[in-house]
């Protein structure tokens, strides 16, 4: 951080309830990247940026993450020069870059992201992120003061990532659960019941994709937990994403093996992180009384063309009214009531199908060179 200077507030864009920055990269080229409390070394997506950026490549390894694969395969590079908007500068840093583009961000989250930076700026700073106003600080730890009017939480951070302590409710059944803190997972919470003593995975779930890790597709169960507690804070029917067994198990989040709590939780906070005292500060914001929902459609959408303004069809879930209205995989829908890609972002598409149980939804279909009228109306199945 420049000196003398206690703080530097920096603007962010929220896709999909992610935080994602810009970064220079060795003085030459600007990317996004992911603010993720998740990951301890910062995560360069393409090759092709690295190559051209000409990083010093120190040897080839490999890597575990969450998703179906094994593993996948990454370059360590070094003395590489972050900037930050307002002078802030990380010299000699480390870099992974992908071998090859497993995450596919940019399809995922409709927006041009290459990378994923986290313990690099939390180990080194006071970070306060507000949903809110869309914007993040950055505070001098040795000049930072206890946040004013919000709640205290303590947090462990082990290996490189924080841990909290929350209280969970299902069927009458209680647990205590030591959960991972991940801004780099869109969920709201994710839990493999495999791990936790105490409770069962809610016998009302439904079959879908749950995202996507380093490692590939993350299949799963969704379902709703009756209640959990943060401190003082009390959620009832929140939404819990439950990996099958082996599709999360081995994770680069590393030893978050009972599960992590995310952006969909997280946004409905102004939320500091204080890695130096092992605290976070927790203050409702706009958002915290939002309710919990899960896609209402079926429909499984990626951004894609050069310009990421071409919304494709990727998965239709089984028993969903996507299916039922014949939508198919490969389709490329050339808008949802009004909505496309050109007007609209995914993250605003994916808001209008998860909005109300029984809106009618208007599709209007690209397929084989021909176009097909369909609609549906939205199913709360969750």
């Amino acid at each position: 951080m420049p000196e003398n200077t206690r703080k530097i507030t920096i603007p962010f864009e929220l896709h999909n309830n992610l935080v994602i920055i810009p970064i220079t990269i060795n003085r030459f080229l600007t990317l996004k990247f992911i603010l993720d409390t998740g990951v301890e070394n910062a995560i360069l997506t393409e090759k092709l940026f690295g190559d051209l950026l000409e990083v010093n490549y120190l040897r080839e390894i490999t890597i575990d993450g969450p998703g179906l694969a094994d593993s996948v395969q990454a370059y360590v590079a070094n003395e590489v020069i972050f900037d930050l908007p307002g002078g802030v500068v990380g010299n000699n840093m480390n870099l992974l870059v992908l071998k090859e583009d497993y995450l596919k961000l940019s399809e995922n989250i409709g927006d041009n992201v290459h990378g994923i930076i986290g313990y690099d700026i939390f180990s080194r700073f006071v970070v306060n992120i507000n949903y809110d106003e869309r914007e993040i600080t950055l505070i001098d730890p040795k000049k930072f003061r206890k946040v004013r009017r919000a709640t205290a939480v303590p947090i462990e951070i082990r290996s490189t990532k924080p841990f909290l302590s929350a209280k969970v409710n299902q069927d009458n059944q209680e647990a205590a659960l030591d959960i991972m803190i991940d801004t780099g997972a869109s969920h709201a919470a994710l839990m493999d019941y495999n791990y936790i003593s105490g409770i069962d995975i809610p016998s009302n779930t439904i079959t879908t994709r749950l995202g996507r890790g380093i490692a590939g597709e993350i299949p799963g169960y969704m379902c709703r937990l009756d209640t959990i507690q943060i401190q003082k804070f009390l959620f009832k029917e929140m939404l819990v994403s439950a990996p099958f067994a082996g599709a999360y198990n081995k994770v680069i989040k590393r030893g978050a093996s009972v599960g992590t709590i995310g952006g969909e939780l997280l946004y409905r906070f102004d939320v500091t992180f204080d890695y130096h005292n092992q605290m976070m500060y927790l203050k409702k914001g706009e958002r915290y009384k939002d309710a919990f929902e899960f896609d209402m459609s079926g429909l499984e959408l990626n951004a894609a063309g050069s310009l990421l303004d071409t919304l494709k069809v990727v998965g239709v879930d089984p028993e969903t009214p996507a299916l039922q209205a014949d939508i198919r995989p490969g389709d490329v829908l050339q808008s949802l009531n009004g909505r496309n890609l050109k007007t609209h972002s995914l993250s605003e598409i994916n808001q209008l199908l998860q909005s109300k149980d029984g809106k009618l939804i208007k599709c209007l279909i690209y397929r084989d060179g021909e176009k097909v009228r369909t609609s549906f109306r939205l199913k709360r199945m969750i």
